[in-house]
């Protein structure tokens, strides 16, 4: 069995054409998945009574499952309920209607919750007591306080944090394979199936995901750049 390096240029320019469906799916679960775990870590954070050990305990569960099996268990519990509910409630819509990608946009999402709820709790953590106490001061209510001083003061802290996970999102894509969407790890697969040079497509789609990576981390360096030059000129 030879290497054939002229097949993983081929599988590259194939599963290319396969980025934006992997993007659109990774950036949707952290914008989704980010609003929500923003509101848990402040549900957790200003120790909401019954609500926030109720969200500890869910969290701390879904912490210690494997993404695969999340995605499995959704996929179980609507392919056999979807019709069902949707007749109760009076959708004119059957399972066999929804997009496949929805399902992995869902299980990424409670992937991309439980990861940032526990990033802005943490970077809630690092919001000097004294920041609330000005903002009482001044008359702030809670939620203008979440809005002008806790959340503007946490992001920088977080932001990295929200990088990795949109990082972890795009490579966590690959689960959407199982119901048959076509992203890029999919694409390199079936790119293979001819000619069972698996080996070299895996290394094609790796060159790819590679690639994602480092251009997001450079984006997110410029942007983390230009936001320290921002802060710095309004403290002066």
């Amino acid at each position: 069995m030879t290497f054939d390096l002229g097949f993983i240029f081929q599988v590259i320019l194939t599963v290319i054409r396969y980025v934006p469906i992997t993007l659109y799916m990774a950036v949707v679960s952290l914008i989704i998945g980010g609003a929500l775990g923003l509101v848990v870590a402040l549900i957790r954070f200003y120790q909401v009574p019954v609500l926030s050990p109720m969200i500890g305990t869910v969290i701390t569960i879904l912490k210690g499952v494997p993404l695969i099996l999340v995605f499995l268990v959704i996929f179980l519990i609507t392919s056999q309920n979807f019709n069902s509910i949707a007749k109760a409630i009076g959708l004119q819509i059957k399972y066999g209607d929804l997009p496949m990608s929805l399902l992995a946009i869902i299980g990424l999402s409670l992937m991309a919750m439980v990861g940032l709820s526990e990033a802005f709790r943490g970077a809630f953590e690092s919001v000097k007591t004294v920041q609330f106490d000005v903002a009482r001061s001044l008359g702030m209510t809670r939620l203008q306080t979440i809005r002008r001083v806790l959340i503007p003061q946490a992001f920088p802290v977080a932001f990295p944090m929200i990088v990795n996970m949109l990082i972890n999102l795009i490579k966590g894509t690959a689960i959407a394979s199982l119901v048959s969407v076509v992203e890029i790890f999919s694409a390199a697969t079936q790119s293979a199936s001819s000619n069972y040079k698996y080996f070299e497509a895996y290394i094609a789609a790796a060159i790819v995901y590679w690639l994602m990576t480092i251009l997001i981390e450079q984006a997110a360096h410029r942007f983390e750049l230009k936001f320290a030059k921002k802060m710095e000129r309004a403290r002066a």
